[in-house]
């Protein structure tokens, strides 16, 4: 994942920007990009939530 910082200076200017990222990249890589950036919002952010949840299939039940 390259990173970088770009200054924009006027809305056309990003949006040209994004448009032209979006057209040089295949969606495998923008979802392996998202999928990235949602592991590492997990890892700053974890679920505080340590309830135990019942997850109930068609043939049964299991608990994660």
């Amino acid at each position: 994942m390259n990173r970088e910082i770009k200054i924009f200076h006027s809305f056309e200017e990003q949006e040209k920007y994004h448009l032209e990222m979006m057209r040089n990249t295949t969606v495998y890589e923008r979802l392996k990009t998202l999928f990235q950036m949602q592991k590492t919002t997990r890892l700053f952010h974890p679920v505080t939530d340590k309830t135990r949840k019942i997850i109930i299939h068609n043939n049964g039940h299991t608990q994660p």
